[in-house]
């Protein structure tokens, strides 16, 4: 399948964090490497410059295919998210967390009081079946660490000379980069991925990570999604994205219909549900081959591979 290039990116400008900031300070009890604290020292020189403001994350729909899911009338997205753009990437992420959030699309005001009780039992809005990637391990990578203790004992309680001693310890640790996605709520309308650099080689997160939900919706029933951006700098510095306008899908209107719509950021795009007047089976639809993302984290360099920098420049895909 190829991918639509015609939907409109959402940017996110970038904020502090600061719940998460009081959090990892309260559980932080050893001082950061002697790298980390070079490039703490750099991002609050970034921050005092206003960078921080002027970066951005962004998504971007790359495709929607309307069609059903165990005889369920559905929707299958694809979207990517950048969390280095070329023109404003000025940070490093060593970990990150990308959630999608489905609702249904509220036309008219309606008064529901009466099924607060059977709201879960009643659900009829959009419900994820199908989520990618649900778990990839990158290539695990080995490093020794040596760790040493040194004291001294005096000969004499005056002072004076001292005998020094002390060992050092060497052990093995590995690291490899990894995807974790869960759904979330119940029902279950929010998938929350998580991402997180290989500790041992800190070549920072893949940054332009791809993800695939199936979504069951009613027939000709509207449906927003929104997505909430977090990360962590290489430095420490815990952000989130702010800013990202919701996307609203419009089913087709009938069995027999061909197209349906998606609204991005006030623009509309037409999409193609359907061929040859049957429904797309999206139970069949090969979610890596749409993401290659396994094949991505598994390759010979894998993510990250020439070491963190402060301003990667990656190309549109």
């Amino acid at each position: 399948m190829e991918e639509d290039d015609t939907f409109t990116d959402i940017t996110f400008t970038l904020e502090e964090d600061l719940n998460r900031k009081d959090q990892l300070f309260s559980f932080r009890k050893d001082p950061p490497t002697a790298p980390t604290k070079d490039y703490h020292a750099k991002e609050q020189q970034l921050l005092q410059e206003g960078k921080l403001g002027s970066s951005e994350f962004s998504a971007r729909l790359r495709k929607v295919i309307f069609g059903t899911f165990d005889d369920d009338s559905a929707c299958l997205i694809l979207f990517r998210v950048d969390f280095a753009s070329s023109k404003k990437g000025w940070f490093r992420f060593r970990n990150a967390t990308v959630e999608a959030e489905f609702e249904p699309q509220i036309e008219e005001a309606a008064d529901d009081d009466d099924d607060d009780d059977n709201e879960e039992e009643d659900y009829t809005g959009p419900l994820i079946r199908k989520f990618y990637p649900e778990l990839i391990r990158g290539h695990i990578s080995s490093a020794a660490e040596t760790y040493g203790l040194g004291f001294e004992v005096p000969l004499s309680p005056m002072g004076g000379a001292a005998i020094s001693a002390g060992y050092k310890i060497t052990s093995p640790r590995e690291g490899l980069h990894l995807i974790h996605g869960r759904l979330m709520g119940s029902p279950e309308t929010r998938v929350k991925w998580t991402m997180n650099e290989n500790e041992v080689s800190k070549g920072g997160i893949y940054e332009q990570p791809m993800f695939a939900v199936i979504v069951r919706h009613a027939q000709d029933q509207p449906f927003t999604m929104a997505l909430k951006l977090k990360a962590t700098t290489y430095g420490g510095l815990p952000v989130v994205g702010k800013g990202g306008s919701r996307i609203l899908f419009r089913p087709p209107n009938s069995p027999q219909a061909t197209t349906g719509s998606i609204e991005v950021g006030g623009h509309r795009n037409r999409t193609s549900s359907r061929t040859e007047g049957e429904a797309t089976d999206l139970a069949t639809v090969d979610l890596e081959a749409l993401t290659q993302m396994k094949a991505i984290l598994l390759s010979e360099q894998g993510p990250g591979g020439g070491g963190p920098q402060m301003m990667p420049l990656i190309e549109d895909m």
